[in-house]
């Protein structure tokens, strides 16, 4: 089973060279990926200069285009497993192997759960995400546990029957609704987050773009038939 960890990236250069060397030290044997989103600082260089792959947007489209980018990337090349976790550290990659296990036991769909213990997280993220957790459970039939968690580990088959159009952090919703409906056997683990005060998550936009993947999920999927 060949395993490939991805690694969307944008202005990470504090915190890169630890998530590698944390991911290296607890999975040596699977290859990392990372998608450098239009960093204006040296995320790029750190990443070549450590040895794993870099894949290079030329400005910021948004993490749901550098997974997309990391997901074909991945496919071409063979990987059977792919597990997506965060650049800043907020994930702690020493739970890579829990999730591995997980779809080494029969799941395909491997999703880290946040929301068990929100204390120290953001007012306005535990908002959106309880909000954004109950719809994503309601569109896709299942009891969704944390719908925009990004740790992540996803069976190959998946990735190459989903239709994933998001190119920014509605994603995370929009993969857990197209392996639901594709009858994809999905759990949930619960993980720690670390919120470290940055991010890009802007929470106006950001929830204005969820609601609108909502509206328009069912739709753009009957035009694409």
């Amino acid at each position: 089973m060949r395993i490939c960890v991805i690694i969307p990236a944008y202005n990470a250069g504090e915190t890169i060279n630890e998530a590698l060397e944390r991911v290296r030290k607890t999975n040596n044997n699977a290859d990392i990926i990372v998608v450098d989103d239009g960093s204006n600082d040296d995320t790029a260089e750190k990443v070549k200069a450590f040895g794993a792959v870099v894949l290079t947007h030329p400005r910021n489209f948004g993490k749901g285009a550098a997974l997309k980018t990391a997901f074909e990337y991945c496919l071409k090349n063979g990987y059977d497993v792919f597990v997506t976790l965060d650049a800043d550290l907020q994930h702690p990659p020493e739970m890579i192997n829990d999730f591995i296990a997980k779809i080494e036991s029969g799941y395909d769909l491997v999703v880290g759960n946040r929301l068990y213990n929100t204390d120290g997280m953001p007012f306005e993220r535990k908002i959106s995400n309880a909000c954004s957790t109950f719809i994503v459970s309601l569109m896709s039939g299942i009891k969704v546990e944390d719908s925009q968690c990004g740790y992540r580990a996803i069976k190959r088959w998946i990735l190459e029957r989903a239709t994933l159009l998001s190119k920014k952090y509605e994603i995370e919703s929009e993969l857990i609704v197209e392996a639901a409906r594709m009858g994809a056997k999905i759990a949930f683990i619960k993980i720690p987050t670390i919120y470290r005060g940055k991010s890009y998550f802007h929470p106006i936009v950001d929830t204005l773009r969820f609601f609108w993947f909502v509206l328009t999920y069912f739709p753009k999927r009957w035009f694409l038939k």
